[in-house]
């Protein structure tokens, strides 16, 4: 097997990377311990969406994941399902209605590099009568907007599937053992399959797309990389949820019990999703389980907004989430991903994809296979990935709009107390302009017919 890299993690990560890789003409393999899409991909929440709420403290990775978005949606259109989002907003809340329709009207501006809808604004009566179940009592309305609901394990294997159309190989059940070295650079892999045989596989470059284990993947080629885990949980129930019918399905974004942070209620094909819960998850993956303190915190969330929300799941699921090693509190902490080269630790042609989200994964999977071809001698051309869709049919090149400024981003990314400066500094702009405009005339709101018409085509 005369290969060019080797793809460790099949993840929608590692999927995405070996997809651009073989589209450019590279002889990949990819490499998976376990099923294709089976640990971190698989315990997300099967959204594809901009990050509504990176627009408190990282503006810039709000309009980069909006932007990524857009193309995952041309990509994998059969996949996607437009999914509107009530965020119901009551009396106590800690941010009112006012301040969330503000925070709305800034994610408006990034939502067509998407295809997404303008937000609504409903009054409380409209509200009750789009989702009957919610509790009436201090309800000053809602706000709609949408984001996308995909099968990600599906999205994974469709993603796998046209990289080997490309002249990819896919292995899972197949362990990474050893990053093989010489005179300071890669020079291989060795790894044992299901069966305990160990097989030694050579290349010249080779990619860590290993989310949550890329830090330990990394250290087998002595190589540091910076992980902070994030775990996550969900409570899965089978079907629709009763409380939760309507006129339409719709999900939900809710504050949580503890005002600091919010849920979801997301109504998928054939299961509803509550969650995630989100707190440091230690530095083992393989080590997390569900507690009984976070299911007791989604079902009271959720028990906020409605009189009675079924105790009685049907799975619960838990995964990892791994955000870039950075100091300081939480809010600070980008979302974003980086490549990381370790050639100045021993090991030329060794590079590591970390940080990152489902939602931006075409992105990411570019941006490493571009540093692997660099390496290997090849010559930058435009996207691959983005210039087909993922059964192997031409997309236009027109564009809906562009990324962020690479260089204010890296430059914000160096600095995070001015990146939640630079992104409060639109928000108080933008409070402004909304608090002028109310000032001058009432809200305008939508009706539930108008809901309905707004999102007919779904």
């Amino acid at each position: 097997m005369n290969l060019d890299t080797i793809v460790i993690g099949g993840g929608i990560t590692g999927a995405g990377v070996a997809r651009d890789l073989a589209l450019r003409g590279r002889r990949v393999l990819l490499l998976e311990r376990g099923r294709f899409g089976g640990g971190t991909t698989a315990g997300s929440s099967h959204l594809i969406h901009g990050g509504l709420r990176y627009l408190l403290y990282d503006r810039l990775t709000t309009h980069e994941t909006c932007w990524d978005s857009g193309h995952i949606l041309q990509i994998a259109r059969p996949l996607l399902t437009r999914l509107p989002i009530l965020w119901p907003v009551y009396g106590d809340h800690r941010r009112g209605i006012e301040t969330v329709e503000t925070l709305l009207e800034s994610y408006d501006r990034f939502q067509p590099l998407k295809e997404g809808r303008p937000h609504l604004r409903l009054n409380a009566a409209d509200t009750l009568r789009l989702v009957p179940g919610l509790t009436p009592v201090d309800l000053r309305g809602g706000l709609l907007f949408d984001e996308y609901w995909v099968e990600a394990v599906d999205l994974v294997n469709a993603n796998l599937t046209d990289a080997r159309r490309a002249g990819a190989d896919t292995r899972d059940g197949v362990s990474v053992t050893e990053i093989l070295r010489a005179d300071g650079r890669v020079v291989g892999v060795r790894a044992r399959g299901v069966h305990g045989v160990e097989e030694t596989f050579p290349a010249p470059t080779v990619v860590n797309a290993a989310g949550p284990w890329a830090a330990r993947v990394a250290a087998l080629a002595g190589a540091p990389v910076d992980l902070r885990l994030q775990k996550g949980t969900h409570l899965v129930y089978r079907g629709a949820v009763p409380v939760l019918s309507g006129p339409r399905p719709v999900g939900l974004l809710l504050e949580a019990i503890d005002r600091q942070r919010y849920v979801f209620v997301l109504p998928g094909p054939s299961r509803t999703l509550v969650g995630p819960t989100d707190l440091a998850a230690g530095d083992d993956p393989d080590a997390l389980s569900p507690s009984p303190e976070e299911t007791t915190y989604l079902l009271a969330s959720c028990r906020r907004y409605f009189p009675v929300f079924p105790d009685r799941w049907d799975a619960v699921t838990v995964a990892a989430r791994p955000i870039l090693g950075q100091r300081g509190p939480e809010k600070l902490l980008s979302r974003g991903f980086k490549v990381l080269d370790h050639a100045d630790r021993g090991a030329a042609g060794f590079f590591s994809v970390v940080g990152g989200k489902m939602s931006d994964f075409r992105l990411m999977g570019e941006s490493a296979a571009l540093a692997v071809h660099r390496h290997l001698g090849g010559t930058d051309f435009p996207s691959v990935s983005a210039a087909r869709d993922l059964t192997g049919a031409p997309l236009p090149t027109a564009g809906r709009g562009g990324p962020p400024s690479p260089a204010l981003k890296r430059f914000l990314d160096l600095h995070p107390r001015w990146r939640e400066a630079h992104a409060l500094f639109h928000l108080a702009g933008a409070y402004a302009v909304h608090s002028a405009r109310r000032a001058l005339k009432p809200a305008p709101t939508a009706t539930l017919e108008n809901v309905l018409r707004h999102y007919a085509s779904l």
